[in-house]
């Protein structure tokens, strides 16, 4: 599973140096695009008597942004519409699962050794039934990243948007965050396809959510049943609850905390606690 992870890691590093060779090109035009939106949407809502923006926006976008470095991550939350805390979340949690993918037997070693001895067995076959169930939902995770990217990316270039690398790897990138990701992803592609007319903008659109249909009903499910299995309703929970309490950060890890606290309680409380019935491992490949 490590070599799994680590090869599709190392993909996903030659596709991402190979497309950020156009990132500065690619930026520039985003830039330039949505700089020519907000003027287009500055004018349309004077002419309703609306100044959204303020007096001061006459300033040409691109020269406000970078008029002191401090507004560098405005820039890029900018740029992916409000997603860069997203974004970075997604980027944390995948350094974190490539960091547990090299070491994962030191790591469980590290915990077991809060356990007493007596307890220690058992609580070494729970965490390696966790170690599987994480590992699994990751690279399920890196996989759909992975598709959705280039599937983004391909479609855009065709339709003729500019920047595709940059939208296609926000939308792969996003589509980590359950639910609230797909939504997010979508913001900065309308925004990018909007000034072009209204063609190009019904075509980004359209075939965006095709895609994100087929990923999310198909492609998803077909990765996430040889993975694992999270009831839905409490995924749901989970993630109204730790985004409330923790943003961003919480709904990233929303999914991944429900299935291995679904091992947890299923394993400590109702089998140790409650005495209840050994289940088979909580792998959605391996159940019936």
């Amino acid at each position: 599973m490590t070599l799994v992870v680590l090869l599709l890691s190392a993909l996903s590093c030659f596709g991402l140096a190979w497309g950020a060779r156009k990132l500065p090109e690619q930026t520039r035009l985003l830039l330039k695009v949505m700089d020519a939106q907000v003027d287009l949407l500055q004018e349309h809502l004077l002419s309703y008597g609306v100044d959204l923006l303020g007096p001061e926006w006459g300033r040409d976008f691109a020269q406000w942004l970078f008029a002191d470095q401090g507004r560098f991550f405005s820039h890029a939350q900018f740029l992916l519409g409000g997603a860069s805390s997203v974004l970075t979340a997604v980027l944390v949690i995948l350094f974190l699962g490539i960091l547990f993918a090299f070491d994962p037997t030191g790591h469980r070693e590290s915990v077991i050794a809060l356990v007493r001895h007596s307890h220690r067995a058992r609580a070494r076959a729970v965490m390696d039934e966790m170690g599987n169930v994480m590992r699994l939902w990751f690279v399920g995770q890196l996989i759909r990243i992975m598709l959705m990217t280039l599937c983004v990316w391909l479609a855009l270039y065709l339709i003729g948007l500019p920047g595709p690398f940059v939208l296609g790897l926000q939308a792969g990138l996003s589509n980590f965050i359950p639910y609230l990701g797909p939504i997010v992803a979508a913001i900065p592609i309308a925004l990018v396809a909007m000034p072009l007319g209204a063609s190009p903008l019904i075509w980004a659109v359209a075939v965006y959510t095709i895609i994100q249909s087929i990923e999310g009903y198909v492609i998803g499910p077909l990765i996430q049943r040889q993975a694992v299995e999270t009831p839905p309703a409490w995924t749901l929970v989970a993630i109204v609850l730790l985004g409330a309490q923790f943003g961003v950060m919480g709904v990233a890890v929303a999914m991944p905390l429900v299935a291995i606290g679904r091992v947890a309680i299923v394993r400590f409380y109702v089998e140790d606690y409650l005495g209840g019935d050994p289940k088979p491992p909580l792998i959605a490949s391996e159940q019936p």
